[in-house]
């Protein structure tokens, strides 16, 4: 057994290489399913507009998707296999889109192969593979960037500026609905496709971590996966959070309410749109709509610039964060299966077994 002591950085390690404000960052796109054609369109738009990115290959191992990309997005340099990026130096950054039991085995041969990752959330399916992740990234001194992408929605930032004015007064507790519907789904659950986002934008207002979490999930058309899930999340100043995470309801939403002493905020996180609430008034919050995944992306490329600089970086999405929202998924699919309320494991130290095996076998990208 090797175990490693991690200790987070307050900014991106310096590393070798630096990009030019004046050189587009070029960067291939792993999957080619539903978000990443979201993700090719944004980069090729960023791509005009802005000239600080650049589209350099879309890799999926699905010849029917790839035709579809070119029907869509024309001449472009189209892969079937990652596996060829490994040793393209032009091939410098990486978008991965993959299916998320594909999300360690990608990440972590780019990683090895010095390459920048920003991995689509979840960063992983377990806690020690995204931990091992970060452990790679340092190792490697190349940027590890999670898709968390709510930490560019101006809603979001605005709903935490409330939170930390005072104007709610004391906060009691938050509840978060992240729903919508689908078809019944094989090998995907609930919590794994539908959780990262509550839980980020919780730690976000809040600011900390929670320390207990309880669930309880059912698969009520299918009985290989979770399909619904309430989770509670318990905070060390006894803030609770309700996450609601389902594929059953026919309203799509991504709500966030702030319930405290004093008022109310309720945030639509989809149209950005964040309304303050008294017991005599309801009063709409200024809002500059923000392009979450442009930002998203465009951070990632200026997090890659300065990891060869002098000066320190701040990466708002970094690799520590992904781990540590994989760990708040991990633990609550223990508690469901065990039925009870469980510790979340703290951040300070995380054992990474060498040799262990893990989620393996990559296949079909197309999503």
């Amino acid at each position: 057994m090797v175990v490693f002591l991690l200790r987070r950085p307050g900014y991106i390690d310096m590393s070798i290489r630096s990009y030019s404000a004046m050189q587009p960052l070029p960067i291939s796109v792993v999957g080619a399913g539903y978000w990443g054609r979201k993700v090719i369109r944004e980069i090729l738009s960023l791509a005009q507009t802005t000239r600080r990115v650049s589209l350099h290959s879309v890799v999926d191992n699905s010849p029917s998707t790839l035709e579809q990309c070119r029907k869509e997005f024309g001449s472009l340099k189209y892969r079937l296999n990652y596996g060829d990026l490994l040793s393209d130096s032009e091939a410098s950054a990486v978008h991965i889109c993959s299916p998320n039991p594909t999300h360690f085995e990608v990440a972590s041969e780019l990683l090895r192969s010095r390459k920048d990752v920003l991995v689509e959330k979840p960063l992983a399916l377990r806690a020690r593979e995204a931990y091992e992740l970060v452990r790679l990234a340092e190792t490697n001194r190349r940027v590890l960037s999670t898709g968390h992408v709510h930490r560019f929605n101006n809603g979001v930032t605005e709903l935490k500026r409330v939170v930390d004015s005072g104007v709610l007064g004391d906060i009691y507790y938050l509840r978060l609905n992240w729903t919508g519907f689908l078809p019944p789904q094989k090998d995907r659950d609930v919590i794994t496709d539908l959780g990262p986002h509550p839980f980020d934008i919780c730690n976000n207002v809040l600011g900390e971590w929670p320390t207990k979490i309880t669930c309880k999930g059912k698969g009520y058309r299918t009985r290989t996966s979770d399909e619904v899930a309430f989770i509670t999340a318990e905070y060390l100043d006894g803030v609770v959070a309700n996450i609601e995470l389902s594929w059953l309801d026919r309203e799509r939403r991504r709500e966030v309410t702030v319930v405290g002493s004093d008022a109310v905020a309720r945030l639509d996180c989809l149209d950005q749109r964040l309304v303050l609430r008294r017991s005599d008034s309801s009063d709409p919050v200024s809002v500059v709509q923000s392009n979450t995944l442009g930002d998203e992306i465009l951070h990632f490329a200026e997090c890659v610039e300065h990891n060869g600089g002098s000066e320190g970086y701040t990466n708002l999405a970094d690799g520590w964060l992904g781990a540590g929202v994989v760990r708040l998924l991990e633990t609550s699919k223990r508690s469901l299966c065990e039925e009870r309320t469980v510790q979340v494991q703290p951040l300070e130290s995380v054992e990474i077994f060498a040799g262990e095996q893990t989620q393996k076998g990559f296949r079909k990208l197309a999503t």
